[in-house]
């Protein structure tokens, strides 16, 4: 049994965590909620991931808390089973959102003009919607009958009994750590191997070109069915004979025209429309200056996280081997510590590494408004929001 001395510490230690989680988390939410240059589709999961971690601490480390000072459950059964799920739900929403973030970051490097496309409000509030009721499903298994819900005066928590229910924790392991753990390394792997193409890539100006794209989304509706409509105004029609008695001569655009005024006037007017078309859909991605230290911040949050949690789960899978093998309740509630901190170094890393976070912090506080004429931020240049594109039509 732990010592009193280690029980009271460790509690106090643990306030001080969730404290301080709850406070940089719900920093992190107001901000990028109340400065429109924040609150773009992509932030929205570092938003999501934000009300988890809150989540996490009022029906997870609150719990561990009272039964630190208490030495053991207290509390009805059913608050037993609350914190289990929230254990779970936190889990699978973070390693879920991770997955999804290491996509995002992929997309805006190899096609960024997919990302506009794909990244938007609407889209993005539905995939998280569907995250977190997916999630949620899975955490509740318990509630089901698939698994059993202990309490464990080693680690002052409820959780799975994975010693009755092995292929609950080996589905778990799958789909919170071999799956997602996978996928984000290799998706890093591609996003650092193309930056390092990215950066062979310049203009004129010394800017490095992600993409360029003639039919990329970002025209008006209108304008696409103009473009729609020059393209087949004339299908079908005959293609009208040259009158052999006239000169022909050719434009510096390759187009034919003769020395009929009518028929001059008709092809410099069809020649400007053809030209308009062209640099209404011609855009140059350009890959804005934070693009990747705000990849690296992700790099890091994730590989952070999964290492907090790595420990817990070797040791978990010791116990399921040999229940009573020689791990003192010390160490053991550590490692659940370790988890527990996993809500606290999102935020911490997100904000040490984001200088324009702080920047708009520091102007929310004092109630300024940011220039429009910033742009020292994540590669925000577009009107409408997405992050780190820099395009030039």
């Amino acid at each position: 049994m732990a010592t009193l001395a280690f029980r009271y510490g460790m509690g106090i230690i643990l306030a001080v965590v969730g404290a301080l989680s709850v406070i940089l988390n719900g920093l992190l939410f107001f901000v990028c909620l109340k400065r429109n240059r924040l609150r773009t589709p992509p932030r929205y999961f570092l938003i999501s991931l934000a009300v988890v971690d809150i989540v996490a601490v009022f029906g997870w480390l609150s719990l561990t808390i009272v039964s630190l000072f208490n030495d053991g459950w207290i509390l009805p059964s059913e608050v037993c089973k609350l914190q289990e799920y929230t254990v779970s739900l936190c889990l699978y929403i973070n390693s879920h959102s991770f997955l999804l973030l290491a996509f995002e970051r992929c997309l805006l490097f190899v096609r960024p003009s997919k990302h506009r496309e794909i990244f938007i409000n609407t889209v993005v509030l539905i995939v998280i919607l569907a995250l977190w009721a997916f999630d949620g499903t899975l955490s509740a298994f318990p509630y089901f009958g698939w698994g059993t819900v202990s309490y464990f005066s080693n680690q002052f928590q409820c959780a799975m009994d994975y010693e009755k229910n092995i292929r609950e924790m080996n589905f778990v392991t799958v789909m919170c750590f071999g799956i997602p753990i996978t996928i984000c390394l290799g998706l890093y792997l591609f996003i650092f191997i193309t930056i390092r193409k990215i950066k062979k890539r310049e203009d004129d100006d010394g800017a490095l070109i992600v993409e360029r794209n003639r039919k990329a989304i970002g025209d008006s509706y209108s304008q696409r069915l103009k473009n729609q409509q020059h393209k087949f105004q004339n299908a079908g029609t005959k293609a009208i004979k040259p009158n052999i008695g006239k000169k022909f001569t050719y434009t510096e655009d390759g187009y034919i025209s003769n020395d009929s005024s009518d028929d001059e006037n008709t092809q410099k007017s069809v020649n400007k429309d053809a030209q308009k078309q062209t640099v209404q859909q011609k855009k140059v991605y350009h890959m804005a200056k934070n693009d990747a230290l705000l990849t690296k911040t992700y790099v890091i949050m994730t590989f952070l996280v999964f290492l907090l949690w790595l420990p817990y789960l070797v040791v978990t899978y010791i116990f399921v081997k040999d229940r009573y093998a020689n791990i003192s309740d010390e160490v053991m509630f550590m490692l659940v510590f370790l988890c527990q901190c996993s809500t606290l170094v999102k935020p911490v890393v997100y904000v040490t590494y984001n200088g324009y976070f702080r920047k708009h912090v520091i102007k929310l506080l004092r109630g300024k408004r940011v220039k429009q004429t910033d742009t020292e931020s994540d590669g925000q240049t577009d009107p409408r929001g997405y992050d780190n594109l820099a395009v030039e039509q």
